[in-house]
């Protein structure tokens, strides 16, 4: 039996999987500048590894979604950490940056493990609540925030002590903290066993008598049985109206195999979340190039890589703040969630046009722009949850959050090598 404050560690667990696993992906902009030295590449080919792992990480989301389908959210997270950290320690082992494109890239099971520790937990911190979804999610996202405070400071850092090389390995022993932390993500329950179900239909013979028993009838107008929204059955003396409730809800989360299949894509036929998908796709190629780029865009005007480190955390700092704010405020039930997700949208896309102006190339005025673009980001990432549950309910909330990391994979993968032509 799960205890009811057990939520909150799911929150928690949410939290600091973001934080690692976000911070973690955020870096490669600090070790784009090394790889430039290293393998002797531009901008445009070393941007590659960034994008080719982001579009991964989010674009993966399909298909992670499809695991969690067939395995528990906890089992496809543990996974997920293992197949990050063996990928990250392969990483300093490889002396071509064709085979970083294929380890931490196209084949990469960083991307791919990341993916499959983000999307289990961030999907249960919102399932595990109802009044307070958005808010929980908001929480829950800004671990992204802190991460991208964090990392891009703690990874400069460690290059500075132990070369770019060693670095990835401290990396790698921080993802494998996301085991312990994946093996807090109990399920709200188990699926519904198909053998169960066939036992107690022969074992009681009540087919025929599910629509025409006059005590399940009965039971059902008087609120004894709760039905397709109930999760316990209620009958004093009667066992056969027992079984019945029983088989009632089995029968009723129970979900063919052709049915889940079909409902998997059905997502995309939603033309509102259609648009959603398709909107995904275009901010995210403008955020992607600002976390991928902007460490080395800094250092070409001119700044030192502690600045360029240091302007770096900001964007981290307001991602954190918006995530919040954006998750309190779709918890407003007054407010309307389609509003506030169009005006984040607009106000990102203005922050991240001021970034290349002239004008603004003092450390102070860069720190800020990148505040307010993590400000934006995060303002959008809080709201993403309970957003899609409003267009598409609460039942395909993993499938449909998977398709958007697939939406976000797709801008990310577009985004950083146009930015870096």
């Amino acid at each position: 039996m799960i205890p009811k404050w057990w939520c909150l560690m799911i929150v928690f667990s949410a939290f600091m999987i973001q934080a690692i696993s976000f911070g973690t992906a955020g870096a490669i902009g600090l070790y784009n500048i090394e790889f430039i030295d290293y393998f002797k590449v531009g901008a445009a080919e070393v941007s590659l590894i960034g994008s080719i792992n982001l579009g991964v990480f989010l674009g993966a989301g399909p298909f992670v979604s499809l695991l969690m389908r067939h395995m528990s959210y906890r089992r496809v997270a543990v996974i997920g950490s293992l197949l990050s950290t063996i990928s990250l320690m392969c990483v300093p082992f490889l002396d071509n940056i064709i085979y970083l494109y294929i380890i931490y890239g196209i084949f990469t099971v960083t991307g791919l493990g990341f993916a499959m520790v983000y999307l289990p937990s961030n999907v249960l911190a919102g399932l595990y609540f109802n009044k307070h979804r958005s808010l929980a999610a908001g929480i829950a996202t800004s671990g992204s925030g802190i991460g991208a405070v964090i990392f891009p400071l703690l990874v400069h850092s460690l290059i500075q002590y132990y070369g770019w090389k060693g670095s990835v390995f401290i990396l790698a022993g921080l993802s494998l903290q996301c085991i312990v932390l994946s093996a807090l993500l109990f399920p709200l329950a188990e699926n519904p066993d198909k053998k169960e179900l066939k036992l107690v239909l022969t074992n009681s013979n009540i087919h025929d008598k599910q629509t025409n028993h006059p005590d399940i009838d009965y039971t059902r107008n008087n609120g004894k049985c709760e039905n397709y929204n109930g999760h316990t059955c209620i009958s004093e003396n009667d066992k056969s109206v027992q079984q019945n409730c029983k088989v009632t809800k089995l029968m009723e989360n129970f979900e063919p195999e052709a049915e889940k299949r079909l409902k998997h894509c059905y997502v995309l036929c939603n033309f509102s979340f259609f648009i959603l998908f398709l909107n995904n796709i275009l901010w995210n190629m403008g955020v992607a190039i600002s976390w991928v780029l902007a460490p080395e865009y800094f250092v070409s005007m001119g700044l030192t890589k502690e600045n360029a480190a240091t302007i770096s955390t900001f964007s981290g700092v307001g991602c954190f703040i918006g995530c919040i704010i954006g998750g309190g405020l779709g918890n407003i039930q007054s407010l309307c969630r389609l509003s506030m997700y169009i005006s984040w949208n607009i106000a990102l896309g203005i922050f991240l046009m001021l970034l290349p102006l002239k004008i603004f190339q003092s450390v102070e005025i860069l720190s800020l722009i990148m505040f307010l673009n993590g400000l934006g980001f995060g303002g959008i990432l809080g709201l993403l949850v309970i957003f899609t549950v409003d267009l598409l309910g609460e039942k395909a909330l993993g499938d449909g959050f998977g398709y958007l990391m697939f939406s976000n994979g797709v801008g990310s993968i577009i985004g950083p090598p146009l930015g870096g032509e």
